[in-house]
Parts: structure tokens; sequence; C-alpha cells
């Protein structure tokens, strides 16, 4: 798996397995002793060697190997650092020590200026590293302040008194990984010569063991990346899936905003549809506080503005990363995004709270329809390529829904709408009066109708032509919208009559309305259109009651009332029954 490199260091293994072989300790005698010694040594080798096939994670490694040198080189304690990224030596796993030496352990670090001048200090025993008690060097504040003093359980003496013994871990490119450091031995003399050797050896084999559980840990974030990866595909096809299924244009945002936020791994998601004067509106959020919705549904942008966050250097794949480390935005872009200003402890490579991804939606023909702005990653991370394609896959699925939906509203917008006034038609209003009905009987709510009819339309359709009825049609239609609150309904009802539908509206605020619109009416400016011909109209009102809960009764109620102001002589509003 580790090509050369592993081949080079299972040689060095053998070589030094040999020496250990045919080391032996000073008063070995004969020659079935030294044999006994060569088995022992190989044996010990061998067993860490075997381990290592097992091993599965860095933590387990550490231990094994403390525990060996403990065991095999007679010590009472063995401690293992581990250089980190920024160069110091922290404690990682240590044998032999009681819970408070080793918490003591554990929280020392040894900087790497202190490690270079103890290697420099060192006798050299092969690569083991040798410090006499009496070397100036260990009285370093920065060497004191990384090793931990240990009393010798068969020298007796000060902390610090005996020999300090350390193997550097040498990594494949020659630089320091860690150390390993066996103390208090159980018999002297210490160092010998096999138990170096041994050492040594079982520095190489950490070093080794080090790259195998590393190489299986990228091994396995690869495979749980790639795993979470086409989970997360599969969850965007299945919500797209389910979009594709939706016929309002509103539900089709707000899934795609909530997607963005189950399946797409982020926190925070505002989808912008795209007007055709460009301006780009708040269709949906998700995360966000209403207050922060709020502030983006009413403070418009456009996709010039926008664009600024949308520049060829943000590029990430097909989409836009804000790095805050590299780009700058507009405060009053800033303010229009609702961007916040982070204050937590932040790391490179993390999101920042400045950070944003812009994903857009583009139809088949590569119309912009809109953008998915997503903000604060689940896993705190700034998305990697893949994760970014998964969910531009998603944006392209969702743009078929959304050109579906649109035309869908277009469709029903058309069918509910009266083209010549552009006001909703008999379609929509007789809906929208049994929804009005519906709401009286279960809230008690008020509800009113005002029947409107143009007064002598026939003359005017007749002695000047249906284009100029149709535009006095046109003209009052306007005028009566305008005088309108929001809120109330104004249809066309059919020819020359039109509907106005007020909700939460008493009789005499209906009769106040009617009166209003009458006078617009008459106040009008035809110009030479009517040929001096008046514009007037006749005014039903009917106040929804128990007899008229019927959304046919309400409306035939105001139908009638306005026959009525018409036999009084027109121009003039009456209530109904």
């Amino acid at each position: 798996m580790f090509g050369d490199a592993l081949q080079a260091r299972w040689g060095a293994w053998h070589l030094r397995a040999a020496v250990v072989t045919t080391a032996s300790p000073p008063g070995s005698g004969g020659h079935a002793s030294v044999l006994e010694q060569a088995a022992e040594g190989l044996r010990e080798i061998l067993e860490v060697v075997r381990a290592l096939g097992r091993i599965a994670d860095e933590a387990e490694l550490l231990d094994l190997i403390n525990m060996t040198v403990r065991v095999k080189l007679g010590c009472n304690v063995c401690a293992i650092a581990i250089k980190g990224d920024d160069g110091v030596f922290r404690y990682s796993a240590t044998s032999g020590l009681d819970a408070e030496a080793d918490s003591a352990l554990r929280s020392r670090e040894l900087g790497p200026s202190a490690f270079v001048a103890l290697r420099e200090a060192a006798v050299r025993i092969g690569a083991v590293c040798w410090v006499p008690p009496e070397h100036p060097v260990r009285d370093r504040p920065d060497v004191i302040a990384g090793m931990l003093p240990v009393d010798s359980s068969i020298a007796p003496g000060a902390p610090r008194s005996g020999p300090l013994l350390f193997a550097p871990l040498i990594g494949a490119d020659g630089e320091a990984l860690g150390l390993l450091s066996p103390a208090d031995p159980l018999n002297l003399p210490f160092p010998g010569p096999r138990q170096t050797l041994l050492l040594e050896t079982l520095a190489e084999l950490t070093v080794v063991g080090l790259e195998i559980v590393r190489a299986r840990a990228v091994e396995r974030a690869a495979v749980a990346v790639a795993e979470a990866q086409r989970r997360q595909l599969e969850d965007l096809l299945a919500a797209s899936a389910q979009i594709r299924g939706y016929y309002s244009l509103d539900e089709v945002l707000r899934e795609i905003a909530r997607a963005m936020t189950t399946a797409g791994g982020f926190s925070r998601a505002a989808i912008y549809l795209r007007m055709p004067d460009d301006a780009l509106v708040v269709g949906a959020t998700v995360g966000l506080t209403e207050a922060e919705s709020k502030q983006l549904s009413e403070i418009p942008v456009s996709l010039a503005e926008f664009a600024e966050v949308m520049q060829p250097e943000m590029l990430l794949s097909r989409s836009y990363f804000l790095d805050h480390r590299r780009f700058v935005i507009r405060p009053e872009l800033n303010d229009k995004l609702n961007t916040p200003v982070g204050a937590r402890e932040w790391q490179d490579g993390e999101w920042h709270p400045e950070d944003m991804l812009t994903v857009k939606i583009v139809d088949s023909v590569g119309e912009l329809l809109g953008l998915i702005s997503v903000d604060e990653p689940v896993n705190g991370l700034i998305p990697d390529r893949a994760h970014v394609q998964a969910i531009e896959f998603f944006a392209d699925q969702c743009a078929v829904a959304v050109a579906h939906a649109r035309r869908y509203e277009q469709v029903r917008t058309e069918a509910l709408t009266d083209p010549l006034t552009g006001l909703a038609n008999r379609r929509a209003l007789d809906a929208a009066v049994v929804r009005a009905i519906a709401r009286a009987r279960r809230d008690s709510a008020l509800c009113t109708v005002l029947f409107i009819d143009v007064d002598h339309f026939k003359d005017i359709n007749d002695s000047l032509g249906h284009a100029v009825g149709d535009s006095v049609l046109q003209a009052v239609g306007r005028g009566l919208r305008d005088r309108l609150r929001r809120g109330d309904i104004l249809a066309r009802y059919g020819g020359e009559e039109f509907v106005a539908l007020l909700p939460d509206t008493d009789l005499p605020a209906a009769l106040r309305v009617a009166e209003i619109l009458r006078k617009r009416v008459a106040s009008l400016d035809f110009g030479s259109l009517t040929g001096g011909l008046p514009v007037r109209v006749s005014i039903g009102v009917a106040q929804l009651s128990e007899e008229l809960m019927g959304a046919g009764s309400l409306v035939s109620a105001a139908d009638s009332a306005m026959y009525e102001a018409k036999r009084q002589g027109r121009n003039r509003v009456v209530v109904g029954p």
C-alpha cells in the first residue's frame, strides 16, 4: 500500500532485528544464550508488526508502543509526544503514571526550539538520544516545561537526576513527527545495547504505524465523505422530485428553501425570484428570524446590485462563494442581504458569518429564474466543490419546478382575470365570495358587496362603437380600483357590470366607499372620447346576513339594490334588503 517507502522501512526492520538478535546483555554466556536472546528479540518485533495489521486508530497504536516499551525495555514509565501543526510536541499517550502525573504530563508542551536543543545536546546511540543528568540543557525553562520529572526507583535522588532518553519519530521526509521517551528503568545499567536497538526499532515501527493508521483514517474519511455526498445527492433528488409535484410557486419556493436546510446541509436559506424588471424578490426563507425575513422582503435588491456577490473571481463550480477573506462588499448591500457581522472565534477552513454561497436557478435555455442564497453550513465548514455541485444539480431540477409553477400561475391568473380590464373575472369573484362567507361563518366576520353598473352604457356602445365602449370600461375599472383599499376585491362581473367585495366592512363604511366610487367615476375626464356623453354609475349595496349566507344570494341582493338605484333615477347608491 505504501510502495517503495514501506519496503525500505521493512528492510530497516530486518537489519535492526538482526542487530537486536546478535546483541546480548553483559554477563550473558554461551552460544545457546545468544540464540535465545535472538529469538526473544525477533518475537518482540514481530508481535508489534503483526499488531499493526489490526490497529484501528492512532490512540490504540500509541498505547501498544508504550506498553511494549515498558515491558520489553524494563521501564516503569513511557510517554509519546506527537508534534502538532504548530510545531509543538504534546503528549498523546502515557503508560505507568498515576492519574495526577498523567494529567500533569498531558498539560505540558515541548516547543520546537527546546526539542532541537535536546537533540543537539544528546549523545547519539544509533537513532536514540541520551542526555546525561548533568547537561545544562536540562535546566532550560522550555525543556523543564516540556518534560515530566520522574523519580528513579533504583537510584534515589532529586527529580531529573537520572538520564533523559528519547527516540525521535522521524517521518519519511526526515521531519520529526514526535518522540518516544521511556523513564524510570527497573535495572541498571540502562540503556544497554539491546535496549537502545529495540527502542530505535520500536520508534521506526511507531512511525510506520502512524503512517498506516493515518492513511486508514484518510481512507475512512474519504469513504465517509463520499457516502455523505451520495446520501446528500439522494436526499436532494428526492426533494426535487417532491418539489416538482407542486403547482403553487409559493409552495415551490418554500420547499426549495426547506430542502437547503435539510438535504442541502445549511442552517439558513433565502430564495430570490427574478422579476421582469430584474428586481430580486425574496420568495421564501428558512432559518431566519421573523425580523430578518421581513427586512429581506421589504428592502428591494436588483440583479445589478446582487452582481457584486456574483463576480467571476468568486466562482466555485457554477456558483459563487463570497469568501470574506478575499472580498468586501459595500455596507449598503450588506444591509440589503442581511449579512451578519460575526464576533465568534474563527479558524481557517471554517465558515465565517460574513461568507455567503449563491447558487443560480437557470432554466433550460439559460434564463436566470432566481437565486438560492445559503448561509451557516451545519458542519461549520466551507463547502467543497462536490457539495456545491450537488446543490447545483438540485437547482437545475428546481428550475423546472419554478418554470412550471410560473406557467401554472400565469394560466391560472389568465383564467381568473378579465382580459379587457385586467381585473378579476366572475369566476375569481365567485371563489372570493365563497371564501369570505366561510370566514364570516367561522370568525363572525363582516362582509359587504357593492354591485356597480355603468349608466346608459348601451347608448355609448350604439352611438360611438364598441371600441369606445371598451375604453370607457377600462377607464371606469381603473377609477374604481384606485379608490379601493388593500384587501378589497374588484371584479368585472360581465358587460358593463362591476362587483366590489369589501371584507371586514360594516354597512355604514360600505355606503361611504360606494359614494366615493360613484363620485370618482363622475369625475373622470373622458375628453372627446365619449363626445360629451357623461359616464355615471348606479351602485347597489348588500351586507352579509343570516338570510344571505349563500354566495349567490349576497351578490343577487346587491344586484337587486343596483336595479332599484336605476329605477330611482340612476347615478346613486341604494342599500338592499
